[in-house]
């Protein structure tokens, strides 16, 4: 079974990296991914495996094996995102989603044409979602004012849907940027990511002539920049185990020389390692701006918007998934725990479920950049597929390391309240 898999997924390599190439030229932003989603059902279509499509905006799931048994969902994003080119921000898959969704439907191909999928000892669930970058927000604000989407992320509205309640288990894998101090890396394991909220803080004072009668006028600008120093100072008591990242941007502050300013916008992300940490430097930066608005007499509005939770890896699962990726390279060409700044949803999924998301080379350049580019199409489309297939079957094949949540009801209530501050 395993090797009939292997091969058919070997097979599939020159197919797939064509899609790959097709999805990359064809960078969409999130709750646009049309091109995206027509592909990926039109390839389901020529595989004969029933889908479900149109969630949340443009994603699809499709899945195989029996009804009863284990359930694995394997989760890929769709969406691209805005980076500059010559001073012109424009959707790029600098972040290497496309691979992630040619990865999935390689996949699918070695199960279903291997002809392995009635001998699964249960099921799984192919999931590609949209929307993971957590940009664009103005066209996000105004499908959830018509009633299309409910959050601003993939997963998000997924998850609320439904569309997880019977999985018992998450795989994922995404690109890893060049390491420097291990620059022959081929994958990493277990790492982990930060959790984030949007934070826009708008100050109202008072608008006055500024060259007759500038004491009649309460400077929402200066109250504003009172506050992002205020930030700076803060930064000093945040510890270092907390993982803080806050880099605020003033947004908008005044029109008009003559006139003092009675509008100022604040806007940033608040990262940290853990919940934990990012509830208190939140509250923290909350006091901030609320008290340096008063201390100039104006006023402070705080706009909060959760982002996605810290992603907390299976140790288990990581293991038998580092036991697979060594069939294509060196231990030490494996990196482990690492612990990084950025974000993304699966977080959110690894607060309800045991949830796996890798990381794998292959690519030249900075993510998140205009120089980015796929070098290594076989370790990119072909080893990480292999690798998702090998732990899959060896979760099937081992009954011990079918790891569930039994809480899972619970989380999700918790998680739909205190996160996603439901019904507020």
């Amino acid at each position: 079974m395993r090797q009939s898999i292997q091969n058919t997924i070997r097979e599939n390599f020159s197919v797939i990296s064509e899609i790959g190439d097709d999805l990359f030229k064809h960078p969409e932003l999130g709750f646009k991914e049309a091109y995206t989603e027509e592909l990926i059902c039109r390839y389901l279509d020529d595989l004969s495996v029933p889908y479900e499509n149109k969630i949340s905006m443009h994603g699809v799931k499709c899945t195989i094996g029996k009804e009863e048994g284990y359930h694995i969902a394997v989760v890929a994003d769709m969406d691209a995102l805005l980076t500059s080119q010559d001073g012109e921000m424009i959707p790029f898959h600098s972040c290497g989603h496309s691979i992630q969704v040619a990865v999935l439907l390689n996949l699918i191909t070695g199960f279903v044409k291997s002809g392995m999928v009635d001998r699964l000892q249960g099921k799984i669930s192919f999931m590609f979602a949209p929307a993971e970058e957590f940009i664009d927000i103005d066209t996000r604000e105004n499908l959830k004012s018509q009633g299309k989407i409910k959050y601003f992320s993939g997963k998000q509205n997924m998850i609320t849907a439904g569309l997880f309640d019977d999985v018992d288990l998450v795989l994922s894998c995404h690109v890893m940027g060049p390491d420097e101090s291990n620059p022959d890396a081929k994958f990493d394991v277990n790492s982990s990511l930060a959790g984030f909220l949007l934070k826009k803080a708008v100050f109202r004072g008072q608008a006055a002539h500024a060259g007759v009668i500038p004491h009649l006028g309460r400077n929402a600008l200066q109250a504003a920049t009172l506050s992002l120093t205020a930030v700076q100072m803060l930064k000093d008591t945040f510890s270092p185990n907390a993982g803080a990242k806050v880099y605020p941007i003033l947004k908008e502050g005044g029109q008009t020389p003559n006139v003092i300013c009675d509008h100022a916008v604040i806007e940033t992300y608040i990262r940290a390692a853990d919940k934990k940490n990012l509830y208190q430097i939140n509250d923290q930066i909350n006091q901030a701006f609320t008290h340096c608005a008063l201390a100039l007499e104006t006023k402070c509005e705080i706009i909060d918007t959760p982002g996605y939770l810290p992603l907390t890896q299976n140790r288990t699962i990581s293991e038998v998934v580092r036991k697979n990726m060594l069939k294509f390279c060196e231990a030490e060409q494996i990196l482990s725990d690492v612990k990084s700044g950025a974000s993304g949803d699966i977080g959110d999924l690894s607060f309800l479920l045991p949830t796996i998301q890798f990381g794998f080379s292959g690519i030249d350049g900075v993510i998140h950049s205009s120089h980015f580019e796929i070098t290594n199409p076989v370790h990119v489309y072909e080893n990480t597929a292999l690798v998702l297939a090998d732990t899959i079957l060896d979760i099937f094949e081992n009954k011990e390391l079918q790891i569930k949540t039994p809480d899972f009801k619970e989380r999700k209530e918790e998680y739909r309240k205190t996160w996603l501050k439901e019904n507020e």
